[in-house]
């Protein structure tokens, strides 16, 4: 593997020094009353914290996850706060089954009735090789192939309001890769990481190429922070105490998705970052590379003709 630009490696190093009271928290306005927003992993972490959001302003939250009885205990959390309402539809990533019956029943519960955004916020990072149901590197098949086969069946459904935002979750790390394949093979958890930066990579050039083939629709890529959350397993009380106090809180992680999915004037296509807002590219940076987006969406289309 390459060494990324030293620019890059600076940038990287910069997304961990992010002191709490440096983030800027999303405004309250413009209000979301009437509009209908899924939520990807909305049971936990800085999804919940982002569905939590989107109910305060006003927005009917559907979270899609596969843990039911995380998802009851968060959507009593949301409920506190909501009055236009919190629905669960079951979802498993890594399953390009599970993710057609989702869409299948987000048309049986609102004929007629779009959404009006996506939070594509689910993420795993493994921490030892493992494969999904159709024999994807599962970080791949969660990460990427999983939150494009949900999009493009919604549109292909015509689930999609015709202002609908898609708000994709990635993250610095990504500039420790240069490539994302469904046939990644690895072993350990550092051979986990790299699937992890490789399928943020692929998050990247997903955003890039989706705005280039459907302009009607905006979508953002979103460093939301180095966050204390329980991405990568439970690695233990001291190494979750490390984390609280050098990493910012799911609540703070969450404001860049909450941003990019509610105020206007954005850039469709572009990376926005919890610490320096809009990101461009350096030359070299592998997420410009159009051409490489352009074969990625390609190579996922290929996987997902049949479920989408």
């Amino acid at each position: 593997m390459s060494r990324p630009p030293r620019t890059l490696l600076l940038r990287l190093f910069k997304a961990f020094w992010q002191p709490s009271g440096a983030i800027t928290f999303c405004p309250d306005e413009p209000r979301l009353d009437g509009k209908r927003i899924l939520v990807t992993g909305g049971n936990a972490g800085i999804g919940l914290e982002t569905a939590l959001g989107l109910a305060r302003r006003g927005a009917e939250v559907v979270i899609l996850a596969r843990n039911r009885s995380k998802a009851e205990a968060a959507m009593a959390r949301i409920s506190a706060v909501s009055e236009a309402g919190v629905h669960f539809i079951p979802l498993d990533l890594s399953d390009l089954e599970s993710v057609g019956r989702a869409v299948d029943e987000i048309g049986r519960q609102w004929p007629g009735r779009p959404v009006d955004a996506v939070i594509a916020n689910a993420g795993i990072w493994p921490t030892r090789y493992s494969a999904s149901a159709q024999g994807f590197e599962t970080a791949f098949a969660v990460n990427v192939l999983g939150h494009h086969v949900l999009i493009r069946r919604l549109i292909n459904h015509t689930r999609l309001a015709d202002d609908a935002r898609i708000v994709m979750l990635t993250g610095d790390i990504y500039i420790l890769a240069r490539d994302c394949t469904p046939d990644f093979r690895y072993k350990g958890a550092l051979g986990g990481q790299l699937a992890y930066c490789r399928s943020k990579l692929g998050n990247l050039w997903w955003v890039r190429e989706f705005s280039r083939r459907y302009e009607k629709w905006p979508a953002f890529a979103v460093h939301p922070g180095v966050v204390a959350s329980n991405l990568g397993g439970d690695l233990g009380g001291f190494v979750h105490r490390l984390k609280k106090a050098l990493f910012i809180s799911t609540e703070a992680g969450a404001q860049t998705s909450l941003f990019c999915a509610i105020q206007p004037g954005l850039t469709s296509g572009a990376y926005y970052h919890n610490m320096m807002g809009r990101i461009e590219f350096h030359p070299g940076d592998p997420a410009a590379d159009s051409g490489k987006a352009a074969a990625f969406w390609e190579l996922l289309e290929g996987l997902a003709t049949k479920y989408i």
